[in-house]
């Protein structure tokens, strides 16, 4: 290489080193700036979007306080606050829908770790805004129209036009619910942080609940109004039992009265049909089609006189009882058959607040139970005639104040729950649509064919003092089981708080002389009904206290054994029944029993959890 190539190259890596040195010094500051513009950029995106998520969830959080007030607002019956309610409302959700419809969303969506959250927060919200926007306003319109002042109708009765149009919008609204669900269940909640998926789950509760009960009211509300008398009038009785004078669903139920129904409009039959069923029941002019096997399980005068049709534990029988003399009486058939009892009346008397009588006092939520159940029977004693005509103006006050409707929808709606979980509420209806609504809310009061849907097993009372001393009664449950041996126990636990002998004639027994006794003891005949396929093995005490009366047999496939034992005045007894289960699966446990004045509390072991599944 010539010296001078090689001084060429030289100055040409010496030239080139020296011009790109400055060059590469200069260029250090930009590229430093440049990232701290870049991640300066990355923050105020992050901080924009922060922002716009704290928006979003306290613009929800309002959104769900708002309509948290909207029940407050029907039950006042304020149409206008409630579309004011509903604007806010779609306001808010509009709002939220809107923000995470931008690109800064769509971009943290497929963010690692964090873009799961956020796509759930985007599709929880969009869902919601869905049903705000397309259902809500809907739902508003109707409780508008449902308010109570108009539901009401003149004369007593139900304005069926609302539910009508309820049949309409339901379809509607289900569709709705659709759309939303779909948004929520691409959402793996697996993923989610423990905020995001408690927020979701809400969500997801709300959807699953809500579709469920849409599709029960859209098959159920046609059945609902033909009840009411939609497309023709329908005559309904009424049945008081007398927790007094326990029976196996509740008590005495010579009480009762007939309801026409025609178009929502709801009147109390008084004329000479209802004066020749009642005479028919008192003197025991029924034609009975029961099977002599069942008859055989209670005390001779069962089909005989209406006060005893109530002994058996199967609601339907004794309403087919009742149903049966109206139609031989009266030749018409009945169109369904409730039963309520004095403690549910006065459930019912919270809703409706107290009722004025013909005397000047008031019956109301909190003396009607001590009213109707002794007080009355204190007071007029063996005047039958007196107590006939106070028992007539109670009932007729009473049922002019239920009907007239004045009184909150949603707050008769709870009541009638209470009644219902305590089993004080029964209905049976001939058209099988009607049952099965009765058997939907579980006020059919049935003996269940198999153990599928629920394993029964119960403990029932019957009186067998003729007295009304059951007003002093109170009881407990305890269940227990023994899986190796598959079988359940089941004790009931009986108390008498009858304070003395300084009660009317009326409520003292009447049969316990004939039997040596003191008119102050109960004589209750218990009643155990064990599943289906299930075989009593042991009873304690073996005869009870009056072992010619033990009874057993069998009533719809339930093994039955009745033993009766006698309570003294502040004596505490307790009878026990063990049954031997069937083979092959269970349903979960569902225990029955009588419904008395008092609660009664019901314990069951944790040992029946090997052989019961848990309730849903």
């Amino acid at each position: 290489m010539s010296p001078t190539q090689n001084a060429g190259r030289y100055r040409h890596g010496r030239a080139g080193n020296h011009a790109s040195a400055p060059r590469r010094r200069r260029r250090w500051p930009w590229v430093l700036l440049g990232t701290f513009v870049v991640l300066g950029a990355v923050a105020a995106v992050g901080g924009v979007f922060a922002l716009q998520a704290l928006d979003v969830r306290d613009g929800l959080l309002q959104a769900k306080a708002k309509l948290g007030t909207l029940t407050e607002a029907y039950k006042n019956g304020d149409a206008a606050q409630m579309q004011a309610l509903g604007a806010e409302v779609l306001a808010l959700t509009t709002q939220a829908d809107e923000t995470v419809q931008g690109p800064l969303w769509d971009a943290a969506s497929v963010l690692p770790v964090v873009g799961v959250n956020v796509a759930a927060v985007k599709n929880a919200t969009e869902a919601t805004h869905i049903i705000v926007r397309d259902a809500l306003p809907a739902g508003i319109e109707l409780l508008s129209v449902m308010s109570p002042d108009k539901l009401k109708v003149e004369g007593g009765g139900i304005n069926l036009a609302p539910f009508q149009d309820a049949q309409v919008v339901i379809p509607d609204i289900k569709t709705v619910l659709s759309e939303a669900q779909s948004k929520i269940s691409a959402i793996n909640r697996d993923e989610l942080l423990p905020v995001v998926d408690d927020a979701v789950g809400q969500l997801v509760t709300v959807v699953d609940e809500a579709a469920p009960m849409l599709d029960l009211a859209e098959e159920m509300l046609p059945v609902v109004l033909r009840m009411a008398g939609s497309e023709g009038p329908r005559n309904y009785l009424v049945l008081f039992q007398n927790n007094a004078e326990i029976r196996a669903t509740g008590g005495n139920a010579a009480t009762s009265a007939v309801i026409h129904a025609d178009h929502g409009k709801i009147e109390k039959v008084e004329d000479e049909s209802v004066e020749a069923f009642k005479n028919a029941g008192y003197n025991g002019w029924l034609q009975s089609d029961l099977p002599e096997a069942t008859l055989a399980l209670y005390e001779h005068d069962f089909d005989l006189y209406a006060q005893n049709f109530s002994r058996t534990p199967d609601f339907p029988t004794t309403a087919h009882m009742f149903s049966q003399l109206w139609e031989q009486t009266n030749g018409t058939p009945l169109d369904g058959v409730i039963s309520i009892d004095p403690v549910a009346l006065s459930y019912m008397l919270a809703a409706t607040g107290p009722v004025p009588l013909e005397d000047g006092s008031e019956i109301n939520s909190e003396n009607a139970v001590k009213l109707l159940l002794s007080d009355s029977y204190e007071r007029f004693g063996t005047d039958g005639e007196a107590a006939d005509a106070y028992f007539s103006d109670v009932a007729s006050r009473v049922f002019e104040k239920i009907s007239s409707g004045s009184w909150s929808p949603t707050v008769m709606i709870e009541e009638l729950t209470r009644s219902m979980d305590e089993d004080r509420l029964y209905a049976w209806f001939p058209r099988e649509d009607e049952n099965a609504l009765a058997s939907e809310f579980g006020i059919d009061g049935a003996l269940s064919p198999d153990n599928t849907a629920s394993t029964q097993v119960g403990i029932y009372l019957n009186n067998a003092s003729y007295s009304k001393l059951e007003y002093y009664l109170s009881t407990s449950i305890t269940v227990a089981c023994d899986a190796a041996a598959r079988t359940v126990t089941t004790s009931l636990t009986m108390n008498s708080a009858v304070p003395g002998y300084d009660l009317s004639e009326y409520t003292l027994a009447w049969r316990n002389p004939s039997e040596g006794l003191d008119r102050t003891t109960m004589i209750l005949d218990t009643l155990s009904v064990a599943p289906p396929g299930s075989t009593i093995t042991q009873v304690d005490p073996v005869d009870g206290d009056i072992a010619r009366w033990n009874r057993d047999g069998v009533e719809k496939g339930h093994p039955l054994a009745s033993r009766t034992m006698l309570i003294g005045m502040g004596e505490s007894k307790t009878v026990s029944f063990t049954a031997a289960l069937p083979a092959g699966d269970l349903g979960p446990l569902e225990i029955r029993y009588s419904p008395t004045v008092t609660q009664t509390p019901v314990a069951i072991d944790d040992s029946c959890s090997a052989l019961f599944p848990a309730a849903d």
